[in-house]
């Protein structure tokens, strides 16, 4: 019996191109290859780039349920249109649940040997178990790090756009005990607007989370004596006592929630240390470089090229804010063709002016969660 499923490669030209005379006016049409391509004319606009935007958008969104994406390019003094196979996602596999599986244990690992602390477990927290403590620590971690990904999933899931869930990353003990997770998208934003969407959308819910975590973790942190301090050091010279450089957005929630007067310091909670390292995810997800979400804003506002730059620049913001080990890292990756930002099926039309304003929030948010690892 005959398949019916998907169309014929007649059916599909003609569905593909009445598609595109709906939308465009079409002045030429042939094969590239096997690719179907058409020369086209914004209709009753003329050739100006930023009228290119609103039919484009709706001739993705009626070609993505037959299984095609269109891709628009300006080539010498006329848009051209290509039509690619829509990538189908994978069936459903087991590696997200084993990857999360393994996260849990190493970040609840990590969360019992910072919770397994003398000062803790025989003074300040004496009544509370320490699995009850590694156990906030790892929900802490867990929620912000997977409502992150979960932000570029549900923006990803309201466009119709086909993403996996996200993928944890397990690391040893010392480092928070992940690495963070990420979700592949499995096709591209439609245009320079979806770009930025799918940037932000991932940041500003951890971001919220963080902010979340931050104030149940310093009202469950303590305010000591510094003099307290120096006989602890004496008491449990085991316990190594370190001043954590905070970024502003905790400096400004414990002036308000936790007051540290003159004389005292501040001993954070686990769920505090949680909110800390969910600073450093936002802040790092934010330089705007590679594959980065901070590189895919800064993409959809500079271009292609222009982003290269940017992202030396990006890099180089890594190392001199003690991140050294992942400005290595990112610049390995940034000499490996094809691993700059994702390219927008439609990137001729520019930004919307909303999303340009929306620039003052991603830069106040990598200000907020700044950490510097190096004295300054």
């Amino acid at each position: 019996m005959e398949d019916r499923s998907r169309p014929t490669a007649q059916e599909m030209d003609a569905r593909v191109a009445e598609a595109v005379q709906r939308h465009f006016d079409v002045l030429d049409a042939y094969w590239e290859r096997t690719t179907p391509t058409f020369v086209v004319k914004v209709r009753a606009l003329g050739y100006r780039r930023h009228m290119v935007k609103d039919p484009f958008k709706a001739l993705a969104e009626e070609l993505r349920p037959l299984g095609y994406l269109p891709r628009i390019r300006w080539i010498v003094d006329n848009y051209q249109i290509s039509i690619i196979t829509r990538e189908v996602g994978a069936g459903k596999s087991n590696r997200n649940l084993l990857l999360f599986a393994a996260t849990l244990a190493t970040v609840f690992l990590d969360g019992y040997l910072r919770s397994d602390n003398p000062i803790l477990t025989n003074v300040l927290m004496a009544e509370t178990p320490v699995a009850l403590n590694a156990l906030l620590f790892t929900f802490s971690i867990i929620t912000i790090f997977g409502i992150h990904e979960l932000g570029h999933k549900a923006l990803s899931k309201l466009r119709g756009v086909d993403a996996s869930m996200p993928y944890f990353i397990p690391a040893p003990p010392g480092m928070g005990g992940t690495l963070g997770a990420v979700i592949t998208q499995r096709e591209p934003p439609v245009n320079r607007d979806a770009l930025f969407d799918l940037g932000i959308s991932g940041p500003v819910s951890g971001f919220l989370t963080t902010i979340l975590m931050a104030y149940v973790g310093l009202r469950m942190s303590f305010v000591v004596p510094i003099q307290q301090i120096a006989q602890w050091m004496i008491s449990y010279p085991e316990v190594r006592f370190q001043q954590m450089p905070l970024p502003k957005l905790l400096e400004l929630m414990a002036e308000w929630v936790r007051p540290t007067p003159e004389g005292y310091v501040l001993v954070m909670h686990p769920v505090a240390f949680a909110a800390w390292v969910g600073c450093i995810l936002t802040f790092v997800n934010l330089i705007p470089t590679w594959q980065l979400d901070g590189g895919h804003l800064v993409r959809s506002l500079v271009g292609r090229e222009s982003h290269k730059i940017i992202s030396a620049a990006g890099v180089l913001l890594l190392v001199i804010s003690g991140y050294f080990i992942m400005g290595v890292v990112v610049a390995f990756f940034l000499m490996r063709e094809g691993s700059e930002s994702t390219e927008p099926l439609d990137d001729v039309s520019p930004l919307s002016l909303s999303r340009k304003l929306g620039f003052l929030l991603y830069l106040l948010i990598m200000v907020l969660t700044l950490v510097v690892l190096i004295p300054v």
